[in-house]
């Protein structure tokens, strides 16, 4: 049995040179499949990932020589993907990642190359500075998005915080396509001031250097809403920003059915430190499975009391829903400030003051990528 120089290699150099049983000499083209491979690589790369593919058979007999020599054996994947590295790093100079700026994909069955563009990923902190917006784009579900009666032609229910971050990232990277994901969200008729941490997945980008301060102006020139702390990240931040939960504060304006007195102001502040029982929110049990859920309020106060209208500012476990706090949402929420107050207590205007998530700068600090 005869194997080529590099599945001899990889099989402890225990047979004859000549043509290969394994492979039958494919993998001695991989220098010549290197060269193609340097030719499709983007002028602005930094950074490589790779991806080798062996056909089913070479395995098979891959695995029926290591039945029969004694020598200590490593699979011919294996030795490619490091010579494959290498030779890319030599001619290049680029740095090989694991989710590096492009996938060069090696196909030993065929013999072809081709280049992928991975995914890029960039965090930030964003502030809804306007009502109205929902955070993700939410298409018809008349139309699919393509424009209807019943969404007035716009094929969406409403303008999105997603959109007006994306669409500038998408134009300046020449991108396919774009998906938002935030940790927590606010609701459409809520405003945020304290800056929300979000990652922005940059599908196929054509570039990937980009000036992160001119983005960061271009998404604030519409006044509704502006980002901070943009960054370019590693795909595993999704995870870390979508999977972390936050205590949060919030100042909202409520209207009483009554006016309010002294007293009242203590009723409400008795809810410091309580734990709220929470059953999904009639807004949103369409959505949402029904659950009961225990979130405490860590800090209330009432201010600016004007006969039966008054600030609440609050500070609370990651989850608490604040309009059914205020409301009781016809019991669904107990204790409630309006079950306290025996009266009824709607929400007006409600702003994310505060979200505690100091921890993902510690973590960004750590981050050594170039952005």
């Amino acid at each position: 049995m005869e194997l080529c120089q590099i599945c001899n290699n990889a099989n402890g150099s225990t047979f004859a040179l000549g043509k290969c049983h394994i492979c039958d000499g494919k993998v001695m083209e991989t220098a010549k499949m290197v060269e193609k491979a340097v030719q499709l690589i983007p002028k602005d790369a930094v950074s490589f990932s790779i991806s080798t593919t062996i056909p089913k058979d070479w395995q098979i007999r891959e695995e029926k020589i290591w039945d029969i020599q004694t020598k200590k054996a490593e699979s011919i994947k294996n030795i490619l993907n490091r010579t494959v590295v290498a030779a890319v790093k030599k001619t290049t100079a680029l740095r090989y990642a694991s989710d590096g700026d492009c996938r060069l994909v090696f196909d030993y069955g065929t013999g072809q190359v081709s280049i992928q563009k991975n995914d890029l990923f960039i965090f930030g902190r964003y502030k809804k500075i306007s009502s109205g917006l929902s955070q993700s784009r939410w298409k018809c579900s008349q139309c699919e998005g393509k424009g209807c009666g019943q969404c007035a032609g716009k094929g969406k229910y409403y303008e999105s915080v997603e959109e007006r971050i994306g669409e500038p990232i998408k134009t300046a990277t020449e991108a396919r396509e774009y998906v938002m994901h935030a940790s927590g969200r606010e609701d459409v008729d809520a405003t945020n001031s304290a800056g929300r941490a979000f990652v922005v997945e940059v599908k196929e980008p054509n570039k990937r250097r980009m000036n992160l301060e001119e983005i960061t102006k271009e998404i604030g020139k519409t006044g509704e809403v502006e980002v901070v702390d943009l960054k370019v990240v590693d795909r595993g931040f999704v995870e870390i920003v979508t999977e972390s939960h936050f205590d949060k504060s919030y100042q909202a304006d409520v209207e009483f059915g009554r006016e309010l007195t002294g007293e009242d102001g203590k009723k409400i502040e008795s809810l410091i430190g309580k734990t709220l029982l929470q059953q999904t929110p009639t807004r949103v049990a369409h959505r949402r499975a029904n659950l009961v859920r225990h979130r405490k309020i860590k800090t209330i106060e009432i201010t600016n009391i004007r006969k039966n209208y008054a600030t609440i500012i609050v500070k609370a476990e990651a989850g608490t829903y604040i309009k059914e706090l205020i409301s009781g949402d016809n019991g669904r929420t107990k204790p409630s400030i309006a079950e306290l107050l025996g009266t009824s207590a709607v929400c007006k205007k409600l702003e994310v003051t505060k979200i505690e998530d100091e921890f993902l700068d510690f973590i960004l600090k750590g981050d050594k990528r170039d952005g």
